[in-house]
């Protein structure tokens, strides 16, 4: 269908030019004179070149997209220089590009030169520089570049699309937070148990073997000259280490904070070299077991850059069995009720739930009916003293 769109397209031009090579020609022989002769040898160029210009085949020998800066966060801009190299130097009048996009976020991006016209000549290679703004955080795809030919007088033109596939990763936006050691409530009592989410790595009590995602100061290079083993240091936790932090992706007006929230608490605990673990709660769930190490962290950075709302979350709290090892739960979400918090309360042994919401309620029962769990409000546009407030008495 679409071969025969292009070929009507192509013969409507055509059948245009022959019109109006007869016209012009049957308009000097009928009416003679200097006039109508000039009028139809001046015309006579561009309409042989017309011609010419439909018999030329025009192909693309390169097209290559350069996205600075590589790394773009939510909010972001980031510029786009196409370079595109044919394969004549058949001279033609213009030409007009476009994008081809398989994102919605990508065309309410590109405001500025969303068409670009470029005077080509004879000219084999040419650019086109634009600017996106305001990039969504998404997976964004091009499928290539729509090349349009145009002849001096617009009579004749040749549409050539040059196919080149090309992803644009925008990553939820990083704030900055202060750290401070968490504190954690438990059944026994009312009293505060300081949580600490690093390692103490002052005083090592022995040697493990090796993990890949070890970090490099934890390598005990004497037992490897000794034994031409890798062997790391293993270090006396504070407290357990073994916590785990979930994404609630039910979608709502306040998902792309939610991912930004997780997103920081991810590069703060990894900066300051403490473990944990991650379960991204959507469509499908998505678990990361051991975060160590920015070679972790790429990878859940990825999955936030690219996972999406959802109305149905799969994800079971009753079906998941490691909840009950897990010493402190992290949670991440926009709602919560009575009902979820008491399925927490007889799951985990404590959990911190944080909920971000434009306005916190003035009292909150929900934070005072459970003893080990927490639930913190958090401002979206400031998470730099969230750890700070749950540690506050």
């Amino acid at each position: 269908m679409r071969q025969w769109k292009a070929f009507v397209e192509k013969s409507k031009h055509f059948l245009l030019i022959a019109f109006l090579m007869i016209i012009t020609f049957c308009y000097a022989m009928f009416q003679g004179g200097f006039v109508s002769w000039f009028v139809f040898f001046t015309v006579s160029p561009f309409l042989v070149y017309a011609f010419i210009f439909f018999v030329v085949r025009e192909d693309i020998l390169l097209i290559e997209r350069k996205i600075d800066p590589i790394h773009i966060e939510r909010g972001q801009s980031a510029k786009v220089l196409i370079t595109i190299e044919r394969k004549t130097r058949f001279p033609f009048a213009y030409i007009v590009m476009e994008e081809l996009v398989d994102s919605e976020g990508l065309v309410q991006a590109k405001i500025q030169n969303a068409n670009a016209i470029k005077f080509v000549g004879f000219k084999k290679t040419f650019s086109w520089q634009y600017e996106l703004e305001n990039m969504p955080r998404g997976e964004h795809r091009y499928l290539g570049v729509t090349i349009v030919f145009y002849d001096f007088f617009g009579w004749a033109k040749k549409v050539v699309v040059a196919e080149k596939d090309q992803t644009i990763l925008v990553y939820p936006r990083v704030q900055e937070m202060k750290y401070a050691a968490l504190q954690t409530k438990y059944d026994v009592g009312l009293m505060m148990s300081p949580y600490s989410i690093v390692k103490d790595t002052s005083m090592a009590v022995g040697l493990r073997e090796y993990v890949p995602g070890d970090r490099f100061s934890w390598i005990h290079w004497k037992s490897f000259a000794r034994t031409q083993k890798l062997q790391s240091k293993e270090f006396e936790d504070r407290q357990s280490s073994e916590l785990m932090l979930v994404l609630d992706a039910t979608k709502s007006s306040m998902f792309e904070e939610k991912v930004e929230l997780v997103a920081s608490m991810l590069q703060m605990i990894v900066q300051e070299r403490g473990d944990l673990s991650f379960i991204s709660a959507g469509a499908m769930t998505k678990v990361f077991p051991a975060i160590q190490g920015d070679k972790h962290l790429d990878q859940v950075m990825y999955h936030l850059a690219a996972i999406k709302p959802t109305e149905n979350v799969k994800f079971r709290f009753h079906d998941q069995q490691a909840f009950k090892q897990v010493a402190t739960l992290l949670y991440v979400t926009s709602d919560v009720s009575d009902e979820f918090l008491h399925t927490l309360a007889n799951i985990v042994k404590s959990c911190i739930c944080f909920v971000v919401a434009k306005q916190q309620p003035v009292q909150s029962e929900l934070a005072m009916r459970y003893k080990h769990i927490q639930v913190i409000y958090v401002n979206p546009a400031d998470f730099y003293h969230l750890f700070t407030e749950v540690i506050r008495p």
